[in-house]
């Protein structure tokens, strides 16, 4: 599966949270002497978890059976030397020696191997443990046809991304669409390391790409109209990030940029309409994110008593969870606090 309409089972253990939902924004907060810029945030940088792929068995080619019916003018049988005859075991041991069409060389390969070892890739990269994810999915290779797989390359993009470095993830991602040349998401995650090279038109090609297989994608709206903007194109920016807020109405950084696109058209009142919104929905996001901070605070200080009514397994994900709480907790922070920037920064214009 290369489009995101499909939901990735374990991976996107989601990093669709991980780098973008889940991940480090990479909006950037400007002084109030400087101005305002668009923010892109990739969120569909997030492992993807496919139904495991079984190796294509071609059909086989049949021959004509042998007739062991005598015919009326057939010679006497002839009596060879006993070194000429075959054995059960020779013609056994010729048999299988004969390769089906389709058949593999490797005899390791096991698509379900190659899932299982993603996913614990994927949970390893949610735990900030790169590395070791790539040693999981080097390891997940050894089980895919030919050593190759789509989703294992883009994971491993994925993963070097984490680790900045970018060459080596944009190489991983260009690996997974010489195999699936219409694999959205890396388009999409190809196309935001060719911005961040400032090899914009290349950008532009990889995120076009990516909505004529995705069309519905919102994260690759506002990326592709983020490029447009640091290209200078504010008119054509806006109308991305139009689409990407049409999409999902709640998509914060696509909103806060639409707004800032209208600031830079000189169109103040509906910019402090989409930043007014942008406000109100992070102040929302944010009482929720408090809360679940305070419910794993709890369950950790649970989990350490003597005799706590928790779970084994609840006791376990105690700290995880209090770590996620607090991840999701300081960005959501920060995306409230630079909406009510860019309100005052607007108000005080009008």
């Amino acid at each position: 599966m290369f489009n995101s309409k499909k939901i990735k089972a374990a991976g996107c253990i989601a990093l669709a949270v991980l780098l973008g939902g889940c991940g480090p924004e990479q909006s950037v907060q400007q002084s109030d002497q400087a101005p305002d810029t668009i923010s892109a945030s990739p969120v569909t940088d997030s492992p993807a978890i496919t139904e495991p792929k079984s190796a294509a068995t071609g059909p086989v080619a049949v021959n004509d059976s042998l007739s062991l019916e005598p015919t009326l003018d057939a010679a006497p049988p002839s009596f060879t030397d006993t070194d000429s005859e075959e054995s059960v075991d020779d013609i056994l041991a010729e048999l299988n020696a004969i390769k089906l069409e389709g058949e593999s060389d490797n005899p390791l390969i096991d698509p379900d191997k190659v899932m299982a070892l993603m996913s614990e890739g994927n949970a390893l990269i949610s735990n900030g443990n790169a590395d070791a994810a790539l040693a999981k999915y080097n390891e997940a290779l050894k089980f895919a046809e030919n050593g190759e797989d789509p989703e294992v390359f883009y994971n491993m993009g994925i993963a070097y991304k984490v680790k900045g470095e970018i060459d080596k993830a944009a190489a991983e991602y260009e690996r997974a669409l010489e195999l699936a040349p219409k694999y959205a998401e890396a388009l999409n995650n190809l196309g935001n390391i060719r911005k961040d090279q400032k090899q914009y038109d290349e950008a532009i090609r990889c995120l076009e790409l990516s909505i004529e297989v995705f069309p519905d994608n919102p994260n690759t709206y506002n990326n592709l109209g983020t490029v447009f903007a640091m290209k200078g194109n504010v008119n054509k920016a806006a109308v991305y990030f139009t689409k990407a807020v049409r999409l999902q109405p709640s998509y914060i950084d696509a909103r806060q940029n639409l707004g800032l696109a209208y600031q830079q058209q000189g169109r103040l009142d509906v910019a402090e309409k989409e930043f007014s919104e942008a406000l109100q929905m992070t102040m929302g996001m944010k009482l929720r994110e408090e809360k679940r901070l305070e419910a794993a605070r709890v369950m950790v200080d649970q989990a350490k008593k003597p005799g706590s009514p928790l779970t084994f397994e609840q006791r376990n994900r105690a700290g995880g969870e209090l770590d996620a709480a607090e991840q999701a907790s300081r960005m959501v922070n920060a995306k409230y606090q630079r909406s009510l920037k860019l309100l005052q920064n607007v108000r005080a214009r009008r």
